[in-house]
């Protein structure tokens, strides 16, 4: 038995040492391979190289935009006062290319123009995108006033004959068919004719109070005053008329108030132009006392009737109606004051006038 286990242990560790040996050899083998000079042909091997991380693409500033900020800083502007500007240019410069895209042209010779104008634009030549715009707006505003010119002669000729109609209409005491001439006369006649629309105004408004329309005829008696202190002045004859004829609107409606004031200053433009002994004075001398009449201020009427008679004897001829019409108004505003013997010599008088001279004062 020990002899077997002798054995048996001998085998062992022959079979160790072979393993061992064995193992030896190949470390040696391929220590060998590892060290051997490597040939031209073998590029050696290396790592891969360690990128930057990518960055983002600044975009290029639009040459319009590069303009602007050269303006800007041509200017003084900067910092954040810079950018905000920018940012509003931005806005603004899509704005005008949508602009430029939808003009509404009438001359078609313009289109190329309108184009070169957005191409300018677009590459930051401001000055030449203004100059172009400019040229074309001188052009249409030449062919414009031209055209304007010719149709407002004939709107003006149109509103003229449509006046005479309704004046035609007027006489025959046709008042609606007047107000209608006189309207479209107006509607035809060109914004800034200038006086004849004043004229055309105060001859609508009084066809207007003869129908009874009397909004429509206040408005036109309103407007005409407006025109004709901003056209003639403060001082004016016309002027006159057309208080009188705002006045006399106002009187027939009772509102007092509003026509005293207008009254009054008609008299005071008449006696400062026409002079103190001028019929048209005697006639705002009458359409103011017979106002204070009406609101029973006899006394303050009283010495404006005699004074438009005293001016009546001094112009008209005897048996005149305007003279004959001052002796009966100041006779029947004595009686009121019941200063009767004074009423009744001018109401003699006025019977005796001879009779034949019918037509109204001047």
């Amino acid at each position: 038995m020990e002899a077997w286990i002798n054995q048996l242990v001998g085998e062992e560790w022959l079979k160790i040492a072979l393993v061992a040996g064995c193992a030896a050899l190949l470390g040696t083998i391929v220590g060998a391979w590892l060290s051997r000079p490597r040939r031209a042909t073998e590029a050696p091997v290396r790592a891969d190289p360690v990128l930057p991380p990518p960055q983002e693409t600044v975009p290029a500033e639009k040459p319009a935009l590069r303009s602007f900020r050269a303006i800007l800083e041509k200017r003084g502007v900067g910092g954040k006062e810079l950018d905000v500007q920018l940012e509003d240019f931005g806005r603004q410069y899509a704005e005008l290319q949508e602009s430029l895209r939808h003009l509404d042209l009438v001359d078609p010779a313009n289109a190329g123009k309108v184009d070169e104008a957005r191409e300018s634009l677009e590459a930051g030549n401001f000055g030449q995108t203004l100059e172009i715009l400019t040229e074309i707006g001188d052009s249409d505003t030449v062919a414009g006033r031209e055209l304007k010119e010719r149709a407002d002669k004939h709107l003006s000729a149109a509103a003229a004959v449509k006046v005479v109609a309704g004046d035609l209409h007027m006489a025959q005491m046709a008042y609606g068919e007047a107000l209608r001439c006189y309207t479209l006369a107006l509607d035809a006649l060109p914004r800034d004719a200038g006086a004849p629309i004043a004229e055309y105004l105060n001859k609508h408004g009084t066809a207007a109070y003869h129908v009874g329309d009397h909004t429509a005829a206040t408005d036109s008696f309103g407007q005409a005053l407006t025109i004709l202190e901003r056209s003639l002045g403060e001082d004016h004859p016309d002027l006159a008329t057309a208080l009188n004829n705002l006045a006399l609107l106002h009187y027939s409606q009772a509102n007092y108030e509003a026509a005293q004031p207008l009254y009054e200053r008609a008299l005071a433009i008449d006696e400062k132009v026409l002079g103190p002994d001028h019929p048209g004075v005697a006639t705002d001398l009458n359409n103011l006392a017979l106002l204070h009449k009406k609101q029973g201020n006899f006394e303050a009427a009283e010495p404006l009737l005699r004074r438009a008679l005293d001016i009546k004897e001094k112009v008209f001829d005897p048996g005149h109606y305007s003279l004959t019409m001052g002796l009966k108004n100041y006779a029947s505003l004595l009686r009121v004051l019941d200063r009767v013997e004074e009423a009744e010599t001018l109401e003699a008088r006025a019977a005796l006038l001879p009779s034949g001279r019918t037509e109204a004062a001047e």
